[in-house]
């Protein structure tokens, strides 16, 4: 009985250190479909990997091999896909913000109104920024991260202290007028995770790769351009 409490202890103890992540809210591939796109990554332990087809505005997640460093995602329809990799302190993307090729900066007053939107979009979130956005003076296409540090509840009702919750939102919003509104079918979730808010992962660096853009996919697995991750030093 001993031996069986200190393995569970251990098993909890795990699972409050290991990132947990859910991608119960993305699209189920094709099994019929014979397209699909693979890829390697360097420098750092790729978590997930999530593709995503803007025309018919799918999320896929794919299968990841810590081991190898790489990547797949199979079962794709034919599309243009941009690839999404999470790492631990790292998020690498490559997705698309323009609008039907075309971009056009907005100003600030705009820029305002959507953050505005974006900050009462999901009120079990306190921390939020705009990672990246792009688009047109009608129509912006955002990169958002949610943050959730502040205590929550257990399912016994207990509180729930230490623990993280991070989301990275797809969301487009389109101009009315002179009013901002986010569009019905947004935001999408790209990713989900729960961890300790403290420590390595608390904090992400989110870099853009041009070159994991609009992968062509038919019939046929595409292999996408490798990712290489400098290490970061450690700060003393």
């Amino acid at each position: 009985m001993r031996r069986i409490f200190i393995l569970l202890t251990v098993c909890i103890a795990c699972l409050t250190v290991q990132p947990v992540l859910s991608d119960s809210f993305h699209d189920s591939t094709d099994p019929a479909a014979t397209g699909g796109i693979t890829g390697k990554v360097k420098g750092a332990e790729l978590q997930k990997v999530v593709a995503i087809e803007q025309v018919a505005f799918k999320f896929y997640a794919g299968w990841v091999d810590r081991t190898e460093g790489s990547y797949s995602i199979t079962g794709l329809p034919p599309g243009k896909y941009d690839i999404f990799l999470k790492f631990e302190e790292d998020v690498v993307e490559g997705l698309r913000l323009d609008v039907f090729g075309e971009t056009e900066e907005i100003g600030k007053e705009d820029r305002d109104k959507i953050w505005d939107l974006i900050k009462v979009s999901d009120d079990f979130f306190h921390d939020k920024r705009i990672v990246r956005s792009g688009g047109t003076a009608k129509l912006q296409k955002l990169i958002v991260e949610q943050i959730r540090t502040k205590p929550t509840f257990n399912p016994d009702g207990t509180i729930a202290e230490g623990k993280m919750f991070r989301r990275i939102d797809y969301t487009i919003v389109k101009k009315t007028r002179e009013v901002w509104q986010i569009d019905p079918d947004c935001p999408r979730f790209i990713l989900r995770e729960e961890r300790d808010n403290k420590g390595k992962g608390s904090k992400v660096t989110y870099r853009f790769n041009k070159d994991l853009g609009g992968l062509r996919v038919a019939d046929e697995m595409v292999t996408a351009p490798d990712v290489v991750l400098e290490k970061k030093e450690n700060k003393k």
